[in-house]
């Protein structure tokens, strides 16, 4: 007959052990630091839903122990527990608390000491005890009817401790592990054990004579050295035995009744793990009451990963979809979500939101449900939309088979008016998406008028909650369903138009009901935070100029791609020769290892300072091989072999590739939301980073071409970054200099090196250039002189006289600094803010973070200011464009350079809407100069 189970878990040892084990910039979108919590979450509802346990304790440290009186050494080695950790303790008894879990810690006494004594007395009560632990000091509790659970190497890799396991691992059982400690010590407790005795030697000497008592008793049997080391240290081996030996009989009781598994305030813990932004955690909580189930049969030691609670949230039964409920609890996370299957119902909903969208204060919320995430080439499969909380409806495209479908153009017919209608207010999540899908299917959408992905992301630049799913619990405290529940994984993954509609109707309508829910949060805390204008006036306009961007895409001269492709191949296969000349022999040029081999054991290169990687190998990775440049000439050929096999893989070859062939062009995708600093970003491909410093970079340009009769024409800020610096620091210096017109670099490089304009020559130019640069990025003397090949002092010298050249741009930056350290964020000319919890009062972030965030916190109003900057010339570009009723159009924007494709016959007159555009978007005290190019390709213009 099995007997009951109880899980004692410790507390303090599990939430330390998570703590040095994952990321310690796991943090709340507010700045909390939570790697201890979210580690000790997962393990706790993991063993949980593991195991089942009828009963569950947790217990925890309480000050000093009895083992530090008796030892002053005892842990005296140990640092004192870090701040973010100590904060995150508190957090972890909530949780603890929220799950109705006893709590329990005593003065005078360790949490293992009370792990061992509540085993005992669950053990005499008949119970199995399962003991969760970060540490292997509990190991000497293991006997038939207690098991430990402790971690691998990964955190979440578990390993459960029986008898048979314990010796499998140790040759000894469990009690000897006491005696073990006795004589080998333990340095992480700083216990002493015995000098000049081992683990080997102790293991060997306990399997012979079993005990510490015994190995004494035949001290005259033992080989020199352990007898004289032995007899030396007699009084440290029982002094170490006291300390490393668990109190059985502490004064605590278990009280079965308190710690048997029931109900639980799921609420307060729902509440708990939305503040703390644990949503991953959500599908794993406890079943209110679960019940115990059978414990699985045990082998004598077993490792796995993971495993997830079968407790989840559901939100929406399928008997919604017949019976809705009449009025949905706000926030609930239940709705009226219904289908619309036929022409007639179509109609009589269109009918419906005409009604409503007469109402003050109408919006109408927007989803779409399609074959794939390429908006450009996905195809329509349903539409969602929500006029109010609670209420939403689901427009089928495709579906199985046997099942009902709306004709497209059915609902161009009579729902396409009404989207394209600009006086109806839409709302959307990820916009930009479900503007381009219901484009292509003739279907325009206008009147855009929120997008709680945009909003979120101007409230929070690094919020984790972007995501719908994520923002809806974070927001609004209710659980979507994953669309991973819908279509699968991996090779089982099937499209959305292969899901039942019964289940496609409520996620669906739940995508556009949340939607809906949460444009009335965040608009009031856009209003409270100053953000409505950044939001109203520049990013949400931006979507459609980003999407039409998108949708027009580039086109790429595909012969000449093929051409460079096969001359790349020619020099990277003669440079492969060159190397293995040079190294000795051939080998994998591509293989870190076998290169590490090469550089640091065949040629005997420096490894100092130098780190190992998991393989023990020396790493090789681009920092390490600049720092070997020129210490051996296979070096350089071994970075240029890399730079030319990264060009070839990333854009010769891959660009042919992304051509769309319905349109004969690649079609880049820009994320608004993509960066902190406000900056659009590219991907898929990703057409910001081909190299232009490099000629074979140069060339990768030449392939973005124009079309038969058209011209590309090119648009790039000169010097933006420092004009703004030059405008918000109100530096006399830089704002003379640009009023002159001179080359703000060689002003920089006059005062840096203290000689006259006129004889500044091209590499004082270029260090001045770093520097200019540097400073705006809040660069050190130490960054600064790895970046220009200079000492350190020499670098300190050059900041010393670029300061007193311009002492108003450094006055700027310190207060910068101490807005940063004040407010915990800062602000762009436009208002945008990018946060510093982390510098906020109270952080104790150590030393170099600290001075990270500082670095950032110089650079962001810059550089988001030149984001800002360059959003408000495609705005006015557009709308330029728009009214002089000329075709040219953007197609590429790179970070502040933008380039259109145009007619011939329109350049005359796009040139000077470029430069009104771009060079009046902002008033600025070094005012904005824009540099105009046209040519046939990216590379080729003048």
């Amino acid at each position: 007959m099995s007997r009951p189970r109880i899980v004692l878990v410790d507390g303090h040892s599990l939430a330390y052990r998570a703590f040095h084990a994952l990321p310690p910039d796991l943090k709340t979108s507010k700045g909390e630091p939570t790697n201890a919590v979210y580690g000790f979450a997962s393990m706790l509802l993991s063993v949980l839903a593991d195991e089942k346990p009828e009963y569950a304790v947790v217990t925890f440290d309480k000050g000093p122990s009895f083992r530090v009186r008796d030892y002053a050494g005892y842990k005296a080695h140990r640092a004192r527990m870090p701040e973010e950790m100590q904060t995150q303790m508190a957090r972890v008894r909530e949780l603890v608390a929220a799950l109705a879990l006893p709590a329990i810690d005593l003065d005078d006494y360790e949490a293992d000491d009370l792990l061992g004594t509540l085993s005992r007395q669950a053990e005499e009560a008949g119970l199995d005890v399962l003991i969760v632990t970060g540490d292997r000091d509990a190991l000497q509790l293991v006997d038939e009817h207690i098991t430990v659970l402790t971690s691998g190497r990964r955190f979440d890799d578990k390993i459960y401790y029986t008898p048979a396991a314990v010796k499998e691992k140790y040759g000894l059982v469990p009690a000897q592990l006491v005696d073990l400690k006795a004589l080998m010590g333990d340095a992480s407790d700083a216990i002493p054990g015995v000098a000049g005795v081992g683990e080997k030697g102790a293991v060997a000497l306990l399997q012979q004579y079993r005990t510490l008592e015994g190995i004494y008793e035949h001290l005259d049997e033992l080989a020199p050295r352990y007898r004289k080391a032995l007899e030396a240290g007699r009084e440290s081996a029982w002094l170490s035995r006291h300390l490393a030996r668990i109190v059985r009989d502490v004064p605590v009781t278990l009280d079965q009744a308190a710690a048997r598994r029931g109900p639980y305030d799921r609420e307060r813990l729902l509440a708990l793990l939305r503040e703390l932004e644990f949503r991953s955690l959500l599908n794993r909580l406890p079943e209110l009451g679960e019940p115990a189930g059978p414990r699985p049969a045990e082998p004598t030691a077993r490792q796995g990963g993971e495993v997830t609670g079968a407790g989840q949230l559901a939100l929406f039964g399928e008997e919604l979809l017949a019976t809705p409920p009449a009025a949905p609890a706000p926030g609930a996370g239940l709705g009226d979500y219904r289908l619309v299957g036929t022409e007639a119902d179509l109609a009589a909903l269109v009918a419906t939101l005409r009604v409503s969208a007469a109402l003050p204060g109408a919006l109408l919320a927007v989803d779409t449900e399609t074959t794939s995430t390429d908006s450009t080439q996905a195809e329509l499969v349903g539409i969602s939309l929500s006029d109010r909380e609670g209420v939403a409806w689901y427009l089928p495209l495709r579906a199985p088979a046997g099942e009902p479908v709306l004709p497209l153009e059915a609902v161009r017919q009579h729902l396409g008016p009404l989207l394209a209608d600009p006086a109806l207010p839409k709302a959307g999540h990820n916009l930009k998406f479900d503007l381009k899908v219901l484009q292509r299917a003739g279907l325009p959408l206008a009147g855009l008028a929120f997008d709680p992905l945009i909003a979120e992301w101007v409230l929070n630049p690094a919020s984790p909650n972007l995501g719908l799913k994520n923002l809806a619990w974070a927001r609004l405290g209710v659980k979507m369903t994953e669309i991973h529940e819908l279509i699968g994984r991996g090779k089982e993954q099937r499209r959305m138009d292969a899901v039942p509609l019964k289940q496609v109707v409520p996620y669906a309508g739940a995508d556009a009901d949340m939607t809906r829910r949460l444009v009335a949060p965040l608009k009031a805390e856009l209003e409270q935070h100053q953000q409505t204008a950044l939001f109203r006036d520049l990013e949400l306009p931006l979507i459609p100029v980003l999407a039409e961007i998108e949708l027009t895409g580039v086109k790429l001269d595909l012969p000449y791609l093929e051409r460079l492709s096969g001359e790349l191949a020619g020099r990277l296969a003669a440079l492969e020769q060159e190397i293995y000349r040079l190294a000795g022999g051939p080998f994998n040029v591509n293989s870190t290892q076998q290169l590490s081999t090469v550089l640091f054991t065949r040629l005997g290169l420096s490894t100092r300072g130098i780190r190992k990687t998991q393989s023990g190998h020396y790493s090789t990775d681009a920092e390490v091989l600049e720092r070997l440049r020129g210490m051996h000439p296979v070096v350089d050929l071994i970075l240029e072999h890399r730079s030319l096999s990264k060009l070839k893989s990333t854009y010769v070859d891959a660009l042919p590739q992304l051509v769309n062939p319905a349109t004969g062009r690649v079609h880049t995708s820009y994320n608004q939301t993509g960066t902190v600093t406000g900056r659009i970003s590219s991907s898929d491909p990703n057409l910001q980073n081909i190299p232009i410093r490099t000629e074979e970079g140069r060339r990768v340009r030449r392939a973005f071409i124009a079309e038969e009769g058209w011209v590309l024409v090119g648009a790039d800020y000169s010097q933006v970054e420092l004009r703004i610096m030059a405008h918000v620091s109100g530096d006399e210096g830089l704002l003379a200099a640009f009023a002159r017109g001179e080359d703000i670099h060689a002003t920089t490089a006059a005062a840096v090196y203290a000689v006259p304009l006129a004889e500044v020559t091209s590499e004082m130019r270029r260090v001045a250039k770093a520097v200019n640069f540097g400073l705006i990025y809040g660069q050190g003397a130490y960054g600064l002189a790895a970046q220009i090949g200079v000492t350190p002092e020499e670098a300190d010298s050059f900041i010393r006289r670029y300061f007193e050249r311009f002492p108003q741009a450094r006055a700027y930056m310190e207060r910068l600094q101490r807005e940063a350290e004040e407010r915990g964020y800062v602000e762009t000319l436009l208002g945008r803010r990018r946060y510093f919890p982390e510098l906020a009062p109270g952080s104790r972030l150590p030393a170099q973070q600290r001075q990270a965030a500082l670095r950032m916190a110089i650079n962001a109003p810059i550089q988001g200011t030149a984001a800002d900057l360059i959003k408000l010339a495609m705005l006015r570009l557009r709308a330029g464009l728009r009214q002089a009723g000329l075709r040219a159009r953007m197609i590429l924007q790179v970070h502040d350079e933008l380039v259109l494709e145009a007619p011939r016959e329109e350049v005359e007159s796009v040139i000077p809407l470029i430069r009104e555009a771009m060079e009046r978007a902002f008033t600025l005290a070094a005012p904005l100069k824009v540099d105009v190019e046209v040519g046939p390709n990216w590379e080729e213009m003048a």
